[in-house]
């Protein structure tokens, strides 16, 4: 099973690479702010199937008034388009671990691509020794998140659970922000003087009339 997840990899990988550059060559980066979110309302589907799940890293995790849990995964980069269309949107550093009968799969370092005719979820998948990067995890259609084919082979080769592949586990909401440009910050430089000045004359103003 693994070695079919790796055949089917090795293409993608590579016909999605030319893409990316293409993409980003003239894009804006993406500031370290702000989180994507992603609400699992499949979390009663995997906790009947034996399924722990945590938090890797800087990712957040806690449960909503339903019970569901939402993480939270902190943006740390990315690009953007220039007419801010499609985005590269990268969250290194954080991710979830899916746990059973004692085996662990790690999903880090998600990537989410909007410049594919499908917007994907890239991320790292480690279970034991073996790591698997940029592993095609997710898709979205929205802010709809499916489980793709190949992340639902890879559960079912690891943990043993019924396949999901295809299968709806939630919701995913982000909102990246380009970084500002040089401009951008002489002008907000610029007015925090102005502000300054006044607020300088505004107290010489009262003390007079005092």
């Amino acid at each position: 099973m693994t070695n079919r997840i790796r055949n089917f990899l090795s293409g993608s990988i590579a016909a999605c690479a030319l893409l990316v550059t293409t993409a980003a060559s003239a894009a804006t980066q993406i500031a370290p702010v702000g989180s994507t979110f992603v609400v699992l309302t499949a979390t009663p589907v995997l906790v009947g199937a034996g399924v722990g799940v945590d938090k890797i890293g800087t990712a957040a995790l806690f449960p909503d008034a339903s019970g569901n849990l939402i993480g939270a995964f902190a943006i740390t980069g990315g690009t953007l388009d220039p007419n801010l269309g499609n985005a590269l949107v990268e969250h290194d550093g954080s991710g979830l671990k899916l746990s059973r009968n004692g085996t662990d799969v790690n999903l880090e370092n998600f990537l989410i691509d909007t410049t594919l005719p499908t917007d994907t979820i890239f991320g790292k998948v480690s279970v034991g020794a073996t790591t698997l990067e940029n592993v095609p995890l997710f898709t979205l259609s929205g802010s709809n998140l499916f489980l793709s084919e190949t992340a639902g082979d890879a559960l079912v080769s690891f943990l043993g659970i019924p396949d999901l592949g295809g299968a709806q586990l939630g919701f995913a909401l982000t909102n990246p922000l380009p970084v500002p440009e040089p401009e951008t910050y002489a002008m907000m430089g610029a007015g925090l003087v102005l502000l300054a000045v006044a607020r300088s004359r505004r107290k010489q103003k009262v003390a007079l009339e005092a």
